[in-house]
């Protein structure tokens, strides 16, 4: 891959906003090199490259499609690892209804053996059972 957008990858990092952005100047740079490619390949004029000439530009613009497509799917990899995260965190906390709940049930599975945790889990539904 391209160091340059292995740099504006980092730079972006897990920010949804600059990863969608980058995705869409990708998607942008690919359609304009589509764009040329189908005025090479058939809008031949007087300036257009003939021969090898032309072959090798075909091929290079095809090659950066093919990266851009490679660098896009990179992107969109880490937009699901991010909505998978966002959706599982919202799943826990609807579950438990509160980020305290959440981190106290996390230290609870870290801490505890498996015995112990699903006792004190048990007993915190029935206490909650309780309540309403």
């Amino acid at each position: 891959m391209d160091q340059e957008f292995l740099d504006r990858l980092e730079t972006a990092g897990f920010d949804k906003k600059k990863l969608t952005a980058l995705l869409n100047e990708l998607d942008q740079t690919k359609r304009s090199i589509r764009s040329q490619l189908s005025q090479l390949s058939s809008e031949p004029n007087d300036s257009t490259p003939v021969g090898r000439e032309r072959q090798t530009r075909i091929r290079k613009m095809k090659d950066k499609i093919s990266f851009i497509t490679e660098e896009r799917e990179v992107v969109r990899k880490r937009l699901a690892e991010i909505k998978a995260n966002i959706s599982s965190a919202n799943r826990m906390q609807h579950k438990y209804r509160n980020g305290f709940e959440l981190a106290f049930l996390v230290a609870a599975e870290q801490s505890l053996d498996e015995k112990q945790f699903l006792e004190l889990e048990a007993q915190a539904h029935k206490i909650l059972s309780q309540m309403t």
